[in-house]
C-alpha cells in the first residue's frame, strides 16, 4: 500500500505554486492506521517557481520545483523514506508542458546505481508524442536538447545517462499534473465551473477532470481563508480514479492553502504553513 503513496505525493505536490519567484511551505499530514487514526505529521514540502528566460531554445516559460523530505518524522522515515523531487517546465497561455523531471528515493539499488528512480518527460514542439527517458548512470549521454530539463544538484550532468528512452502519443497540449495546478490557479473559478484536460505522465494518456464544488471557509497558517473548494480527478483508461480536494484562495494569488486525498489506506493532506 506504500507504493500508492508515491502517487499521492505527486499528486498533493503538484498543487501547490504559480506566480514568479514564489516559495510556499507546507507541513504534510497523515491519517490512517498508522497514526492511530488521528493526525500525525509525517514530512515538510516546498515548492518554488520561477521564470525561465530560455527553456532549452523554446522561449521564456515558467519552472517549478517540488521537493518533499521525511527527514525528521519517525512515522514515515521507518517505513517509507520519502525523498521527492519534481520540476516541469511549462506556459499557461495557452496551457501546455514542455518537459517534466521527477526523481525519488527508493529502497532498492537495483538499476539505481545512485539510489534513485529518476525519469524525465520531454513533449516536443507539435506537442502529439511524448519522449519518456529512465536516467541512470549508465548509459547513452544526455542530448543536448533535453539538459537543461535535469536538475544537477544530486549529480553532474555528465554522469547522469540515459538507459532507455520511449516515444508515447499523447493527445495535441497535454499537461501534466503541474501544469494543470497552475492552469487552475489562474482559471476564472466561481460556482458551477468545471472543465477537462488532456494529460500525460510521461508514459500513459490521461484525462483530469476539475470541478468547484463549494465556496468554504477554512482556517489555515494563522487567519481564515475564503476560499473555492475543487475536485480533481486524474482518469486512465481502465484504472478507478481517486479524487483529490484542493482549497484555493479566492484573493488575487489563488493559493492552494489545503490538499486533501482519501484512500483505503487513509488520508493525507498538506497545509500551508
Amino acid at each position: 500500500m506504500f507504493l500508492k503513496l508515491s502517487v499521492i505525493i505527486t499528486l498533493l505536490l503538484m498543487s501547490l505554486s504559480l506566480n514568479a519567484a514564489e516559495r510556499l511551505d507546507y507541513l504534510v499530514e497523515y491519517k490512517g492506521v498508522l497514526s492511530g487514526y488521528s493526525w500525525t505529521d509525517v514530512s515538510r514540502a516546498s515548492i518554488e517557481t520561477v521564470k525561465v528566460a530560455d527553456c532549452s531554445g523554446r522561449g521564456a516559460c515558467m519552472m517549478s520545483t517540488a521537493t518533499m523530505s521525511s527527514k525528521g518524522y519517525a512515522v514515515l522515515e521507518t517505513i517509507f523514506k520519502v525523498r521527492f523531487h519534481y520540476r516541469s517546465f511549462y506556459r499557461l497561455k495557452p496551457a501546455r508542458t514542455l518537459a517534466f523531471e521527477m526523481r525519488e528515493k527508493k529502497y532498492s539499488d537495483k538499476y539505481q546505481p545512485y539510489g534513485y528512480k529518476h525519469s524525465l518527460a520531454v513533449i516536443p514542439d507539435g506537442g502529439t508524442m511524448v519522449d519518456f527517458y529512465k536516467l541512470r548512470s549508465k548509459g547513452e549521454p544526455l542530448p543536448a536538447s533535453v539538459k537543461q530539463f535535469v536538475a544537477t544538484d544530486h549529480k553532474p550532468a555528465g554522469k547522469i545517462r540515459v538507459k532507455k528512452v520511449k516515444h508515447k502519443p499523447v493527445a495535441k497540449h497535454s499537461i501534466d499534473r503541474m501544469t494543470l495546478l497552475q492552469r487552475l490557479r489562474s482559471a476564472p473559478l466561481k460556482k458551477g465551473y468545471a472543465a477537462s484536460f488532456p494529460g500525460t505522465n510521461g508514459k500513459d494518456q490521461l484525462e483530469f477532470r476539475v470541478a468547484v464544488i463549494a465556496a468554504e471557509e477554512v482556517n489555515v497558517a494563522g487567519r481564515r481563508w475564503k476560499t473555492w473548494k475543487i475536485r480533481i480527478d486524474e482518469l486512465e483508461k481502465g484504472d478507478k480514479p481517486v479524487p483529490l480536494f484542493a482549497w484555493i484562495s479566492r484573493d488575487s494569488r489563488h493559493i492552494p492553502v489545503k490538499i486533501e486525498i482519501e484512500s483505503s489506506f487513509g488520508s493525507a493532506r498538506f497545509i500551508l504553513k
